[in-house]
């Protein structure tokens, strides 16, 4: 994972558990990595091992910890210096969703070597679509993260959703009916 998202993460923590929980978290993996360079490419394991630390102590489920992170990461990429790539593809919550893969192309550029997740969108009806995600990082239950990352979107646009998580058909990790 990029720094971005670890940054993420700490700031999430910070904001909703203080600097000490953050020190307990570090504490707990013995982390000596204060802050987390943008750009720089982290093992997978590292993101790993502070969401679970974090679940641990702060008592959440690991994926109601994944889920809260998704919501958070859309506000936190929207009140970042990639502001203007997100709004240049939000014009609605179902625009933007089938969008993601574009916008991770063009973060490709930013980021070398990102391995950035697919997204494709069957529309089901008026109010529903089902999204379909494929992933290379398999050993991570990042399914969770993606159901907040949706609800996040539809957060931004002011509406809300419901998402109900289905297994993968071949080639893709898990699919998602999102109802609004």
């Amino acid at each position: 994972m990029y720094g971005m998202v670890n940054q993420a993460i700490k700031s999430m923590v910070i904001e909703n558990h203080g600097e000490k929980m953050w020190d307990s978290v570090l504490q707990k993996i013995d982390l000596k990595i204060l802050d987390f360079a943008p750009f720089e490419q982290y093992d997978d394991s590292v993101t790993g091992d502070l969401l679970g630390a974090i679940s641990q102590l702060t008592n959440i489920m690991p994926i109601d910890l994944l889920e809260s992170f998704g919501i958070y990461w859309v506000f936190y990429a929207k009140n970042s210096e990639y502001k203007s790539i997100l709004e240049s593809f939000a014009d609605s919550p179902i625009g933007l969703i089938e969008s993601l893969d574009s916008l991770h192309s063009r973060l490709q550029l930013l980021f070398s070597g990102l391995s950035a997740p697919s997204f494709w969108v069957e529309h089901n009806g008026p109010n529903e679509v089902i999204v379909h995600y494929a992933t290379v990082r398999m050993q991570m239950p990042l399914e969770y993260f993606v159901i907040g990352l949706l609800k996040g979107i539809f957060k931004m646009f002011n509406q809300s959703c419901h998402v109900t998580l289905l297994p993968g058909d071949e080639g893709e990790k898990a699919k998602f009916v999102v109802r609004y």
